[in-house]
């Protein structure tokens, strides 16, 4: 054996301090969000996914401008001064209004700030909120300044896999850590008893979103592919990758497949993805097994109260043994 050359133990080793420093570096490049000072003390600095921001007193006027904020907002008890519109043109999906019961009325009171896409910034600026909530995978190079000249800005991470940290950066950031804490921890004591209910067979769920245009399939990665997760459901084989969507032409319907099938459609979509002649040859289909699930929470809002929700529906369906849902 040459001397020189590394042993099969060295470069084992080698390789392992190499990925060791990978996963390290990958740590580290990800911000320690959030702050330091207890619930309801102000000032408070609050790291974000952009920086640092200095509040300087307890937000009464928070503008949300990214989805699942306003869903955040209403979860901790407080009523968004103005939120953005949707893809259809809503400032309030139905869900939400539900949740709220007779508390819903006071929504009529919250400021349009136009699309979320495109916030208006006269109107953000005639609001005069204190505290100003946006994902950064919508922010725009310059528009953070901008929002940062009008109001304290918090930058959450976004993307459905993503809601829990945002909730609690959200809390952080209006004084109610804490808050948050109780109920992502009412809610994991949910999902743990929905998967030992399932003793060791979890039902396989497929996911599917219809609109716009589009046919996806959502993958782990997901706002409902982690709650799956979480509850410790299957997916089929097909919906097993990391991303967060797939989109697929009509002639690949197969891959929408599943023991259990869930899918969510608008107007028209809908009549195209359960009128296909390729629907009704689907396994959960024949099994009588595809549930119609609300658009909004399961594949538009990536927030604690459609969390709830999801989890919810997904219970009901699979059947009574698996009924954890938080109050």
């Amino acid at each position: 054996m040459d001397r020189n050359f590394p042993s099969r133990r060295r470069l084992l080793g080698l390789i392992g301090l190499l990925a060791v420093g990978h996963a390290l570096a990958a740590r580290d490049a990800e911000p320690v969000t959030g702050s330091t000072q207890a619930d309801g003390v102000f000032p408070r600095t609050v790291q974000h996914w952009q920086g640092a921001t200095v509040i300087a007193r307890a937000p009464l006027r928070v503008a949300a401008l990214s989805t699942g904020q306003a869903d955040a907002l209403l979860t901790l008890g407080l009523m968004p001064a103005g939120a953005t519109r949707d893809e259809r043109g809503s400032l309030w999906p139905d869900y939400l209004r539900r949740s709220l019961g007779a508390r819903a009325a006071a929504l009529s009171g919250t400021a349009d700030l136009g699309t979320r896409t495109a916030p208006d910034l006269e109107a953000l600026a005639r609001l005069r909120p204190d505290l100003i909530l946006v994902h950064r995978t919508v922010l725009k190079p310059g528009l953070l300044a901008l929002f940062q000249r009008i109001a304290p800005t918090v930058v959450t991470q976004g993307t459905g896999t993503h809601w829990q940290s945002d909730f609690r950066l959200l809390a952080d950031a209006v004084g109610r850590r804490e808050q948050a804490q109780a109920w992502l921890g009412d809610f994991a004591a949910a999902t743990a008893r929905a998967r030992r209910a399932w003793q060791g067979a979890p039902p396989e769920v497929s996911f599917v979103q219809s609109g716009g245009g589009r046919l996806r399939i959502m993958g782990q990665s997901s706002f409902v592919g982690g709650i799956a997760r979480d509850m410790g459901l299957r997916r089929p084989a097909a919906q097993a990758f990391k991303r967060t969507s797939q989109d697929v032409g009509a002639e690949r319907l197969d891959l929408a497949d599943g023991d259990w099938i869930f899918y969510g459609a608008r107007g028209e979509a809908v009549r195209s993805l359960t009128g296909s002649p390729l629907w009704g040859l689907l396994g959960g289909v024949r099994q009588q097994r595809a549930v119609r699930v609300d658009y909004d929470p399961f594949f538009m809002n990536a927030g604690p109260t459609a969390a709830r929700q999801v989890l919810q529906a997904l219970e009901t369906a699979l059947g009574p043994a698996a009924r954890a849902v938080p109050p």
